[in-house]
């Protein structure tokens, strides 16, 4: 049955009774939106029942804790929530209940409305997940062998709604066991077809599961680093605006070492992965663009996925000056902190939980020179002095740099008058310099800067 054909001049009272802006989002389904004028923000979507009638409507749902509805009433009390949405209170009786959503509801269960629901919509493959980690529920076993067998429909549907999914899965603290989840039952891999050949990529020195393993692994620690950011990183306030959502972190940590596999190679007896982290780059840049993700997000991830290895290379030297320090926080520029953050995950990776919390105190301290004989290869001893590196490099960041941007001291003009040159590359390597004796501390008023600038004739 088509839906009514004034459905639209039943739309307009509401709005002006809500005080509501609305539009049509799909003119051809009558689906309209309302949006609150007032401070409290709501967001209401409007449309007739689909099939004409409100048991036909519930059928073509898709999990039962999503098929209840209610009629309301005028003196119905609603409170705005987060994201747009309402809080109610309304007795339980009023609500209707087609298909047993309320005793899902209790049992805390993701339950599909019938098994038609994935290959009607697969993108419900996912939601399932997401649902189900937003709200700490279990999925359905018998939905899960569901799940398992129609899997690759996902590839079928719009890119964005499967992004759309995925960051908000991404979004629980206990991410790692939804995507773990969803591996097991084939659905990551159809996501992410390139994470497949990880499973068994490198099983001698990861143990079963290979580099997937760690790399699930790794967004465990992300996991757990934003549930204790103040913990790990005290002064995480001052870089909070250099910090992308924890969500975005997460991804990264999903596929930062997803070139592994293609660049595995035994070389002298070793296994290794030379290049790993630039051709991640590439290969990250490939997979976001395919899902829609926005310029900016897949700029980040791609660079912080591909110098992942940079701030583990500075951590091999016995000291770290602060000449190199200058020229990495230089390099990385606005990347630095998720850099880092991103860095921190992956090495805490290589240790327990348990280990972790050891490590804790310690972790706030400089690292100790490096033994004549060096570290044990993977030991804990290694990991704990790389993370006291990652500490070093962002209490240096938030200590130094922040206040170094914010505080040249000369700039081109000056160089091109105190040193009667013109306008060229020169200019910038001699800013640098400045900034550098800036950075160690040895030039702190700009009549100390333009003094040294004569001194670079």
């Amino acid at each position: 049955m088509p839906p009514a054909p004034d459905f639209r001049s039943r739309v307009e009272p509401v709005a002006r009774a809500l005080d509501a802006a609305w539009f049509p989002l799909d003119e051809e389904t009558q689906v309209y939106r309302l949006s609150s004028r007032g401070a409290a923000a709501f967001q209401l979507d409007i449309m007739p029942f689909v099939g004409g009638t409100l048991a036909s409507d519930m059928a073509r749902r898709d999990f039962t804790i999503n098929a209840l509805a209610l009629k309301i009433w005028p003196s119905l009390k609603f409170r705005p929530a987060r994201g747009g949405g309402f809080r109610l209170a309304a007795p339980r009786a009023k609500v209707t209940d087609l298909r047993g959503g309320l005793k899902d509801l209790d049992a805390g269960r993701v339950r599909p409305v019938s098994k038609g629901i994935f290959a009607e919509d697969p993108v419900r493959l996912m939601r399932a997940f997401r649902i189900a980690a937003g709200l700490g529920f279990e999925i359905q076993p018998a939905a899960l062998k569901q799940i398992k067998s129609q899997a690759a429909l996902i590839r079928k549907t719009a890119p964005e709604r499967v992004r759309e999914e995925l960051m908000r899965l991404l979004e629980s603290p206990e991410s790692h066991k939804w995507l773990a989840l969803m591996h097991k039952h084939g659905l990551l891999t159809a996501v992410f077809p390139d994470l497949a050949a990880q499973e068994t990529c490198a099983t001698g020195y990861y143990g079963r599961g290979g580099v997937l393993k760690h790399t699930l692994l790794v967004v465990e620690r992300m996991d757990h680093l934003f549930e204790n950011l103040p913990v790990y990183i005290p002064e995480h306030r001052k870089i909070a605006a250099l910090i992308p959502a924890p969500r975005t972190f997460k991804l990264a940590a999903l596929l930062h070492d997803i070139a592994k596999p293609p660049k595995a190679a035994m070389v002298d007896g070793r296994l290794r992965f030379f290049g790993h982290e630039e051709y991640g780059a590439i290969m990250t840049g490939k997979v976001m663009e395919d899902l829609r993700f926005p310029r900016d997000e897949i700029r980040l991830v791609s660079r912080i996925i591909g110098t992942h290895l940079r701030p583990g290379n500075l951590a091999a030297n016995d000291a770290i000056s602060d000449r190199a320090m200058f020229r990495f926080f230089r390099a990385m520029g606005d990347c630095t902190v998720p850099l880092l953050l991103l860095s921190w995950a992956d090495h805490a990776s290589y240790v327990s939980e348990e280990k972790l919390k050891t490590f804790r105190k310690k972790l706030q301290d400089d690292p100790a020179p490096l033994p004549k004989q060096g570290l044990p290869y993977n030991s804990p001893k290694k990991t704990l002095r790389y993370m006291q590196t990652l500490g070093l490099l962002l209490r240096v960041y938030i200590k130094k740099n922040l206040k170094l941007r914010s505080t040249r001291l000369v700039d081109g003009n000056d160089v091109i008058k105190q040193l009667k040159i013109t306008e060229g590359p020169r200019v910038g390597e001699i800013l640098e310099r400045v900034q550098l004796l800036q950075f160690e501390g040895k030039v702190k008023t700009r009549e100390q800067a333009l003094k040294a600038l004569k001194g670079m004739r």
